[in-house]
């Protein structure tokens, strides 16, 4: 049997719905992409500020051992 080709009209239907369909992808992925990047700038600043409260403990921690071998 031989293969049906396809008219101008439906090559176009075609086209156009699977260019709908790359779009929504598209959009699918920004916005992942958005929650991703927002998650891991939540997660930055939540690292930066348990350094900056932890830092002077760890300090404290440390600079009795260093002076008294030092000292």
């Amino acid at each position: 049997m031989a293969k049906r080709g396809y008219t101008k009209k439906e090559a176009n239907r075609r086209r156009t719905k699977f260019m709908v369909l790359a779009g929504m992808g598209d959009f699918i992925g920004t916005v992942a992409a958005f929650f991703v990047i927002l998650a891991c700038v939540v997660l930055l600043t939540t690292l930066f500020t348990w350094l900056k409260g932890d830092l002077p403990q760890v300090i404290e921690s440390l600079k009795n051992p260093i002076i008294s071998a030092f000292g």
